[in-house]
């Protein structure tokens, strides 16, 4: 089983080059998948043919998904939903604005990823090639959502036998307690999380692929995302710079275009190097319908499998100390910068703010659980690495 999410801003392509990819999948013999959650319904309009809430037939071993959210969050989490409604209701808000509140936040984006959890355990695919939202939410929704469950399925299983005293106190706290189906939906979901950042954190699996237009702020977005993932720990083995004029276009009106694009192809090539690059060409016409899909797969991947896996990066790796502990973030892209602005712990994990050429990023990075029993001592940046140090107490009174 391959995992395959392509992400990048609005506009960059994903829409096309996900199709075209789950296409030259199908083509070359393994049972693909392709899943949208946008709701613009695109990839209906790239394989000209309407793609339903449920996989659609569109080719021998090609199939696709328009996922419905607003549908799948009723159906699998509606009970969730409407103990929140409850308790803004008993609050005196107005139901609709309940409702509104109450809407699982980026529901359009985490809905197709928990989508994954249940099409990888169908094992009905060879391929799940995932059109994604943009970039920053999409590294959000996979990560985040599991450091939630990493405690709080724990939590939840401890307050379940209390169900019966929190339904006698009710009318006295003023707010509606959770019922046993509340309780068993939010365990439910808590461990599909887990099961998602499995999937995810899985190098051999999963890959994230970047795609990009050859211009200012998508390149921009692009070191973003590729800085994103390695904090994340997810393995990026491939970008596209798509919509590249091609070269024997000459007309003038194109000359200042071309040399703009030629400084950012450059600018890329340094950035992401040894990341694989491929270059698509911008296309005459728009991109729709098999055919058309069909020529893109072939000038991306030739007679190369999709599939495979092009590039496996550094994960983040933990070494013993004598004094302590270092663990060392690979983060590409910050070879000239050394500034960490701020580290601090955020219960079992880590928040670092960074300084880079696109600007401050922070992030969480998830600890081993060795490192909770160490103090936090300094954290640098040296050669495109966040070096974190950690200081065991035990370690120093040792010393004395």
């Amino acid at each position: 089983m391959r995992v395959i999410f392509y992400t990048g801003k609005g506009g960059a392509g994903k829409s096309v080059i996900s199709c075209a990819t789950a296409l030259k999948l199908a083509e070359m013999g393994h049972e693909t998948l392709v899943i949208s959650s946008d709701p613009a319904h695109t990839i209906s309009d790239a394989v000209e043919t309407p793609v339903h809430h449920t996989p659609t037939k569109i080719l021998e071993k090609l199939w696709a998904i328009q996922v419905d959210p607003i549908r799948e969050a009723r159906e699998a989490y509606g009970v969730i939903q409407e103990y929140i409604v409850s308790l803004f209701k008993s609050k005196g808000v107005d139901e609709v604005l309940a409702y509104e509140i109450a809407a699982l936040p980026n529901m359009t984006e985490l809905v197709s990823l928990l989508k994954v959890v249940e099409f990888v355990e169908s094992n009905s695919y060879d391929v799940l090639v995932l059109d994604t939202v943009p970039s920053g939410d999409a590294l959000k929704n996979i990560y985040l959502p599991a450091l939630l469950g990493s405690t709080a399925t724990k939590v939840i299983k401890v307050i379940a036998p209390l169900i019966s005293v929190a339904k006698v106190v009710e009318p006295i706290v003023g707010l509606p307690s959770p019922g046993k189906e509340v309780i068993r939906q939010d365990i439910k979901l808590l461990e599909i999380f887990r099961k998602l950042k499995d999937i995810i954190a899985d190098r051999k699996v999963t890959s994230l692929r970047l795609i990009a237009n050859p211009e200012a702020f998508s390149i921009q977005n692009l070191k973003r995302t590729y800085l994103l993932a390695n904090l994340y720990d997810i393995n990026v083995d491939l970008a596209i710079i798509n919509k590249v004029i091609p070269v024997e276009v000459s007309d003038s009106y194109f000359k200042e275009w071309k040399t703009a694009q030629e400084k950012y192809l450059l600018e890329a090539e340094a950035a992401f190097h040894p990341l694989p690059i491929k270059k698509l060409r911008l296309f005459p016409s728009e991109v729709k319908g098999l055919k058309l899909l069909s020529a893109v797969g072939e000038e991306l991947f030739n007679d190369e499998d999709p599939a495979q896996l092009y590039f496996e990066g550094k994960a983040i790796t933990v070494r013993e100390l004598e004094q302590g502990l270092e663990v060392v973030v690979p983060l590409p892209s910050t070879n000239k910068h050394k500034d960490v602005y701020e580290v601090e712990r955020m219960g079992g994990d880590l928040s670092v703010v960074i300084s880079t050429d696109i600007g401050e990023i922070r992030n969480f990075i998830p600890l081993p659980a060795i490192a909770h029993l160490m103090k936090l001592d300094k954290a640098k940046l040296f050669n495109g690495e966040l070096h974190i140090y950690f200081i065991d107490e035990r370690w120093k009174k040792g010393k004395k």
